[in-house]
C-alpha cells in the first residue's frame, strides 16, 4: 500500500484535513496527516522539522491544503528520485498571495511563514509531479478587499494556485480557500490525481 503525506495550511490543524485523509484511505492509500506549529517558524524551518517525520523507505505522494502544498514540495525535493510520489497541491500560494502582503500586520501571531507567502516568482518545481487544484468561488466585488485580480478561492489567485504546474495537470473548482480541502469534489479529483497523474474531467 502506498503512502500519501497529508499537510495543513498556515494557521490550521491535522483535524481539518482528516476528512481528505478518510478518502484517500478509503481509495486504497495509507495516510500520515501531520500536525506541525505552522505559526512558529519560516517556510525552511518548518519544512526541515517535518523532514524528521518522513518514513524512511518506500515511495511517498504528497498532499498540502495552502502552505501545506508548499511544504509538500521542499519535502519531496529532499527524497531520492525513485521514492518520489506524486504530489497535489490544493489553493497553494505558489506565487504568494496579495492577502498575505494585506495581512502582514498580523505576523506576530500568524508569524514568519506569512510573511514568505507575499507575492513573488515561484521557485524550482523541476523533477517534481504536481496536480494543482485551485478554487475560484470568491465573488469579484471581493476584490477590494483582497487585492487579487482575477479568479481566485477569496486568499489565493488562480495562477497562483496552479503554480508551474503543466496545463494538463491543472485544475479549478468552485470552491474557497478555507473549506476546499474538505469538499467532496476536491477530494476525489486528489484520489484521482494520485492513481493517475491527471485530473478528472468536469462535469
Amino acid at each position: 500500500m502506498e503512502t500519501v503525506l497529508i499537510l495543513h495550511g498556515l494557521g490550521r490543524r491535522a483535524a481539518s484535513m482528516r476528512r481528505l485523509a478518510a478518502g484517500l484511505e478509503a481509495g486504497g492509500f495509507a495516510t500520515l496527516v501531520l500536525d506541525y506549529p505552522s505559526t512558529r517558524g519560516s517556510i525552511e524551518d518548518l519544512a526541515r522539522d517535518l523532514s524528521s517525520a518522513l518514513p524512511a523507505t518506500g515511495k511517498l505522494h504528497f498532499v498540502g491544503h495552502s502552505l501545506g502544498g508548499i511544504l509538500s514540495k521542499r519535502l519531496a525535493k529532499t527524497l531520492p528520485a525513485p521514492r518520489r510520489g506524486r504530489l497535489v497541491q490544493i489553493g497553494a500560494p505558489n506565487f504568494g498571495s496579495e492577502v498575505a502582503a494585506r495581512a502582514a500586520i498580523f505576523s506576530p501571531i500568524m508569524g514568519p511563514a506569512l510573511a514568505e507567502l507575499v507575492p513573488h516568482d515561484g521557485e524550482d518545481d523541476a523533477g517534481l509531479d504536481i496536480g494543482s487544484i485551485a478554487g475560484t468561488a470568491a465573488l469579484s466585488a471581493y476584490r477590494l478587499i483582497t487585492g487579487i485580480d482575477g479568479e481566485n478561492d477569496g486568499k489565493v489567485s488562480l495562477k497562483s494556485a496552479w503554480g508551474h504546474a503543466p496545463a494538463h495537470k491543472r485544475m479549478a473548482l468552485p470552491v474557497a480557500h478555507s473549506l476546499m480541502m474538505q469538499d467532496a469534489r476536491v477530494i476525489a479529483a486528489t484520489l484521482a490525481y494520485l492513481r493517475t497523474g491527471t485530473f478528472p474531467e468536469p462535469d
